[in-house]
């Protein structure tokens, strides 16, 4: 139920963006309204749903591969069995993409989105931007996201059972909306948790050009 939370919230993100984009210009805003409502609809339901709702403060912290109702599944050998399972969490990106001022400069437009994009991944963790590389990087700090990436970068085998599809394809629209604001050549990366060198993910106008999984 977690990953449908974190869809949702992308998505919620999106069509909140495409709404004003497409009102701002055409002054059309049905389709992107009822994009907007379905996506607010299946985060809410996500989150009525989570498993924090239902189970006490111990059940949370197991380490059993049911873990908070979304865990990474275990894996068969003895080394998954011990791994601390979790999920991802960013149920709290509720920042809204705006339309950038065509006036600004490039450097505003970077900044602007710098900003954007901290607060609607504050519930993940931070966000800084890499002027060298044009790359926006995801530094995770939520307990359950960075248990979730740190079993993947561990088990990559096992990521696609932990989800990491819905994550990187949250992370590949994300990345398309980034070209809209301040063009082409502009990275989004997840980044390993408590290494700022190292990227899980990366996505570059809307495609993947690195995955840990793929290596």
């Amino acid at each position: 139920m977690i990953f449908l939370v974190v869809f949702g919230a992308l998505m919620l993100i999106l069509s909140a963006f495409y709404l004003v984009n497409s009102w701002q210009q055409y002054r059309q805003w049905v389709v992107p309204t009822i994009m907007l409502v379905l996506s607010l609809a299946a985060t809410v339901y996500g989150t009525i749903n989570l498993p924090y709702w239902h189970h006490s403060q111990s059940a949370q912290q197991t380490t059993s591969a049911d873990s908070s109702g979304s865990s990474l599944s275990s894996a068969t050998d003895s080394k998954a069995d011990s791994s601390s399972s979790s999920s991802f969490s960013v149920n709290g990106a509720t920042a809204v993409f705006n339309q950038q001022d065509s006036g600004a400069t490039q450097e505003q437009k970077e900044m602007y989105l710098l900003r954007q994009l901290q607060k609607a991944y504050s519930k993940m963790g931070t966000v800084n931007y890499d002027s060298d590389s044009k790359t926006y990087q995801i530094m995770p700090t939520n307990e359950n996201t960075v248990e979730a990436l740190n079993y993947i970068a561990q088990n990559p085998a096992q990521a696609q059972q932990a989800g990491w599809s819905n994550l990187t394809n949250s992370i590949n629209q994300t990345s398309k909306q980034i070209k809209k604001i301040v063009g082409s050549g502009y990275s989004l990366s997840m980044m390993k948790p408590n290494d700022n060198q190292t990227a899980l993910y990366t996505a570059k106008d809307g495609e993947q050009t690195y995955s840990i999984v793929n290596q």
